[in-house]
C-alpha cells in the first residue's frame, strides 16, 4: 500500500511530507509507519501489510522554495520483527515534478535493537517480490535471500548506511544525491535488519529520514561499495581479508566520507591506495599464507608498501565519517584495497562470510561526488587488484563499457584553438617544454622557457653546463591554465630556473619539474608554488646517486616514490624511493650500444598494471619495464620518426585507454603525429591481436617542432558532448618568441559529424561546457566555439585528419626484447644532443 500524501506544513527552514495521520511536528513519526498501524487497528488490513514489505511513501513537494528541506520518513514497526535476523523494508516515491537531491540523513533508530539500516536508489519501480525476510537470509542453512531491491535490476546503487547509532550526516551545499526529476533515483528503499525479535504488541518504529532540496546539485554524490566473501578460521588473534579493484572511469572521484561494516569479530577495517598498482607482499599475508601469483619481471621481493587512506574500528558507531578535508581523489588507474582484521580466538569452529548472527561481514562505503553519478562496487580479488570496479548505476555506464572501435582508424584528429578572443593560448608563454592535464581535464599546468630559447648554443658539449649561469629565467616558468578560458589562474617559478624540460603532477597534486640546465628534479606544492623538495646539484651535471645530468621527466609513484629518465647524457632511469633516497638505476642492454637508451626523453607509469613506459627518442621506440627496470617489451616507432613525448590514458571509457605518442620525423620532411597503442593494462588479451594495432594521425603542418604531449579523457572537463573521443594538449619549442606553443588536438569517432571529411569546420561544435559547479557564471566567459578552421584564428589550422593503422604494429604480451628490429643507426640525427631540446 502507498500513504496519500498531506500538503506539507512549512516548519522553519524546511518542510516535512507526511500521511493523513501526521503529526505537524518537524521530526515526528512517519506516515509510512502510522497510517498502516491504524489502518490495522481499525480492523481494515490484513496481517500480512505489517508484516511483509510495507507501505511505500509519496512525496509531495507542491509550494517548496528552493532553499527548502523536503522531509521524506522512511520507517517501519518494529512488530514486524517476530523472529531472528529479520529484514524489513519500506519505500518512497520520489519527486516527479522536477530534479531533487538529498542533502542530508537523520536516522531514527537505536542499537542493538537495530544492527543497521542501509538505503537503496532504483532507477525505476521497486520490486514486487521484495518483502520482510528472517533468518540472516544468506547464512548457511537460514532464512529466504532477499533478490533485486529494484525491479528488472540486478544493480542495487547503495546510497547512505547507518549501525552503532551513528549520528545524522550533513551533505556539503550543493552537493548531493540526484533523486527524482527526469536524472534521478524513482525510488528509495530502505531495509531495517533487527538481531532479535521484538514484542507483536510494539508501537515503536525504525527508519530515517531523508532531507530533499530542489534542484540538481553542482556536484553528484555517490557511493563505491567494497564486499568480499571468505571463510575466516578458528582460534587466530589476527586474521586479514583483502578486497582490491582499480578504478577505470574517466572522471575523478572527490572522497567526503566513508564507513565500515563487520559483526562480532571485526577489529579494524582499512583503505589503501597500492603503490605503482603493485599488490603489496607483508608480514600479515606471509603469515597468513595469502601468496600471490608473479609475472616476469615482477620484482616480488621489492617492497612497494601501500598508501593508508583511511581506517576505521567497526565496533565503534557506523557513521560515514567525514575526510573531505584531507583533499583524497580517485583518479583513473588507482588501485584501491580494503583490508577487515579479525580476531577469531573466541570461535572454535570456521566463520564465514553472511548476514547472520553469527556471521561476519567485510564492508566499506566510500561517499564520492564528481560532475556525474557513479555508484560503483568492488568484490574483487583477495591476491590481487586487477579486477575493475562494478558500475551499479552512472549515466556513462555504457561509454564505461565501450570496446575499443572495430575501425579505430576513421577516428580523426582535429586542433581545436584556445577559447580567447583571438583564439590563441596566452602569449607569455615562451616554449613550452612540459605540459599536463590535471585528471578531471578542468585545468593544464605547462612547464615553458620564457623569453629563453635552448638552442646549439645553450649548453657547452664538453660539460654539459649552460653557458649562462648566472641569468636564470625572469619570468614565472609554471603555469596553470583554465582550459575553458584559456587564462592563466595560476603561476610561480621566477628566478628559479634555467632550461625548463617536462612537468608531471603527483598523486597529491604536487607539480613536479625536471630542469635541464640546473640539472636538477623540483617538487613544489601546487597551492601557493612553495619548494617541497630538490633532487640533485644545482647547475652540476652528475650521474649516480650523486646526481643527473640534464634530466628530462620524471613519474611519481602513489607514495611519492619517483623515476627520472636521466635523458641527455646518463642514457638511464633513476629510481628514488617514497624519502628521496636513490635505489638505483637501469638501462636495457646493461650498456650495450645498440639496445641501450638514446636519450630516454620521456617517462610514464600505469599503475594498473605495474608497468614503466619510456619515450626512447632517437631510438624511436617505447620500451616497457617493471617496476624494477626489468625489460617487458618494446615498441618500434621508427615508421613514424623519433618519440618526444608519451602519455598514459589510464581511463579506460570509450575504449581508448593505452599509450599516446608524440612523433616527430625530423629529418626527412618534418611531419609530426600522433600514435595511439592500446594496451591491455593488467587484463590477459586474450588472444586478440587487435587490441595491439597502432593508428596514427598527422598533426602536421599545425604542429611544427613537438615536445610533449598529455592525453585525457573524452568525457572529462566539459568535452563529453563531444562524442567519442580523447583529448590531448601537445606542446612544441618553436624557434622564433612569440610563436604559439601549445595546441588541444581532439581524436574522435565523431569530430567529423557536423561537416563534410577534410574540411576545415570538420569540429564544429567542440565547444567546452564547463560542468556544473566548476565556476560562477561559467558560460560568460565561454562564448566563442573552439572552431578549428575559425578565419579568426592566428594559430594554423589543421585540417581533420583520418587515422592510418600501422600494417606491421600487431604485437603481443609475448613479445619481449629479442624481437627483430631493423633499425639503420646511420640514418639518426648526426646533430650533437646538446644542440636539440
Amino acid at each position: 500500500r502507498r500513504a496519500e500524501p498531506s500538503r506539507k506544513s512549512a516548519e522553519g527552514r524546511g518542510s516535512t511530507m507526511r500521511g493523513a495521520a501526521a503529526s505537524h511536528r518537524r521530526r515526528g513519526p512517519a506516515a509510512a509507519v502510522w497510517i498502516p498501524i491504524l489502518a490495522c487497528v481499525l480492523h481494515i488490513c490484513p496481517v500480512s501489510v505489517v508484516r511483509a514489505f510495507d507501505a511505500g511513501i509519496a512525496v509531495d513537494t507542491t509550494g517548496a522554495i528552493d532553499d527548502e528541506d523536503v522531509a521524506v520518513d522512511m520507517a517501519v514497526p518494529d512488530s514486524v520483527a517476530a523472529k531472528p535476523d529479520t529484514y524489513a523494508y519500506t519505500f518512497a516515491a520520489m519527486p516527479t515534478d522536477g530534479d531533487h537531491h538529498i542533502a542530508w540523513f537523520e536516522p531514527k533508530a537505536v542499537a542493538p535493537k537495530v544492527h543497521h539500516m542501509l538505503l537503496f536508489g532504483c532507477e525505476g519501480a521497486v520490486s514486487p517480490g521484495l518483502h520482510t525476510r528472517s533468518g540472516g537470509m544468506f547464512s548457511p542453512g537460514g532464512g529466504e535471500p532477499r533478490g533485486s531491491v529494484c525491479e528488472n535490476s540486478r544493480s542495487e546503487p547503495f546510497i547512505f548506511g547507518w549501525g552503532k547509532n551513528a549520528p545524522p550526516l550533513t551533505l556539503p551545499d550543493r552537493v548531493g544525491f540526484e533523486v527524482g526529476g527526469d536524472r534521478g533515483f524513482k525510488h528509495l528503499v530502505l531495509e531495517v535488519h533487527y538481531l532479535d525479535p521484538q514484542r507483536s504488541d510494539a508501537n515503536e518504529t525504525s527508519g530515517l529520514t531523508v532531507h530533499l532540496r530542489r534542484g540538481r546539485p553542482n556536484r553528484a554524490m555517490s557511493v563505491v561499495a567494497f564486499a568480499q566473501g571468505f571463510v575466516l578460521p578458528p582460534g587466530k588473534a589476527r586474521v586479514s581479508v583483502r578486497n582490491g579493484c582499480t578504478y577505470t572511469m574517466a572522471r575523478p572521484l572527490t572522497a567526503f566520507a566513508f564507513r565500515v561494516h563487520a559483526h562480532a569479530l571485526g577489529v579494524e577495517v582499512y583503505a589503501e591506495r597500492l603503490t605503482g598498482g603493485r599488490w603489496p607482499k607483508d608480514e600479515d599475508e606471509a603469515r597468513e599464507g595469502q601468496g600471490r601469483t608473479t609475472t616476469p619481471g615482477d620484482n616480488s621481493g621489492e617492497s612497494f608498501p601501500a598508501v593508508r587512506l583511511m581506517g576505521r574500528d567497526p565496533q565503534l558507531a557506523q557513521l560515514f565519517e567525514r575526510i573531505d578535508e584531507s583533499g583524497l581523489t580517485i583518479h583513473p588507474g588507482d588501485k584501491i584495497r580494503v583490508t577487515c582484521v579479525y580476531d577469531t580466538r573466541n570461535r572454535t569452529e570456521a566463520t564465514r562470510a553472511g548476514w547472520g548472527h553469527g556471521d561476519e561481514m567485510c564492508n566499506l562505503y566510500l561517499m564520492v561526488h564528481a560532475e556525474e553519478p557513479a555508484y560503483l562496487s568492488c568484490t574483487g580479488s583477495q591476491t590481487h587488484g586487477d579486477v575493475r570496479m562494478a558500475i551499479q548505476h552512472s549515466p556513462d555506464s555504457e561509454s564505461a563499457s565501450a570496446k575499443a572501435p572495430d575501425e579505430s582508424e576513421s577516428l580523426t584528429a582535429h586542433l581545436v584553438d584556445a577559447p580567447s578572443a583571438d583564439k590563441r593560448w596566452p602569449k607569455s608563454l615562451g616554449q613550452v617544454a612540459g605540459i599536463v592535464a590535471e585528471p578531471d581535464g578542468r585545468h593544464a599546468w605547462a612547464f615553458h622557457r620564457g623569453k629563453r630559447l635552448w638552442d646549439g648554443d645553450s649548453f657547452d658539449p664538453s660539460t654539459h653546463k649552460m653557458k649562462d649561469l648566472e641569468s636564470p629565467i625572469a619570468e614565472n616558468t609554471i603555469a596553470r591554465i583554465e582550459l575553458a578560458s584559456g587564462k592563466i589562474v595560476k603561476s610561480f617559478g621566477a628566478n628559479e630556473h634555467y632550461m625548463p624540460h617536462a612537468i608531471t603532477l603527483g598523486p597529491d597534486g604536487d607539480v613536479w619539474v625536471t630542469d635541464c640546465g640546473l640539472h636538477q628534479v623540483i617538487r613544489y606544492n601546487a597551492s601557493d608554488g612553495a619548494r617541497v623538495a630538490e633532487y640533485g646539484k644545482k647547475l652540476t651535471p652528475g650521474k649516480g646517486k650523486d646526481g643527473f645530468c640534464k634530466p628530462t621527466q620524471v613519474a611519481v609513484a602513489e607514495d611519492n616514490s619517483f623515476w627520472v629518465s636521466d635523458g641527455y647524457c646518463n642514457d638511464r632511469v633513476a629510481r628514488f624511493d617514497s624519502r628521496g633516497e636513490y635505489v638505483g638505476e637501469f638501462k636495457p642492454g646493461e650498456g650495450d650500444s645498440t639496445t641501450g637508451f638514446e636519450v630516454p626523453h620521456a617517462i610514464e607509469l600505469d599503475s594498473r598494471d605495474s608497468t614503466l613506459y619510456v619515450a626512447d627518442r632517437e631510438r624511436s621506440r617505447i620500451t616497457a619495464h617493471s617496476l624494477d627496470g626489468s625489460m617487458i617489451r618494446e615498441y618500434d616507432l621508427s615508421p613514424h620518426g623519433l618519440v618526444y613525448g608519451l602519455s598514459v590514458l589510464r581511463s579506460e571509457e570509450l575504449g581508448l585507454s593505452g599509450l599516446y605518442a608524440l612523433t616527430w620525423r625530423r629529418d626527412a620532411g618534418g611531419d609530426v603525429g600522433v600514435v595511439w597503442i592500446p594496451t591491455d593494462a593488467g587484463r590477459p588479451s586474450r588472444g586478440n591481436s587487435k587490441r595491439h594495432q597502432r593508428v596514427a594521425w598527422s598533426l602536421s603542418p599545425a604542429v611544427t617542432t613537438p615536445h610533449a604531449i598529455s592525453a585525457f579523457g573524452g568525457v572529462a572537463g566539459g568535452t563529453d558532448g563531444w562524442g567519442r573521443g580523447v583529448n590531448a594538449l601537445v606542446s612544441e619549442t618553436r624557434p622564433a618568441p612569440g610563436d604559439v606553443n601549445l595546441h588541444r588536438i581532439w581524436i574522435g569517432v565523431d569530430a567529423n559529424r557536423h561537416g563534410d571529411e577534410g574540411s576545415k569546420d570538420g569540429a564544429e561544435g567542440l565547444k567546452v561546457v564547463p560542468p556544473r559547479g566548476w565556476v560562477e557564471g561559467a558560460r560568460s566567459y565561454v562564448d566563442e566555439a573552439a572552431l578549428p578552421g575559425s578565419e579568426k584564428a592566428t594559430a594554423p589550422t589543421m585540417v581533420a585528419t583520418k587515422g592510418k593503422r600501422d600494417a606491421s604494429s600487431t604485437e603481443t604480451l609475448e613479445e619481449t626484447l629479442d624481437a627483430a628490429r631493423d633499425d639503420d643507426d646511420d640514418d639518426d640525427d648526426d646533430d650533437d644532443d646538446d644542440d636539440d631540446d
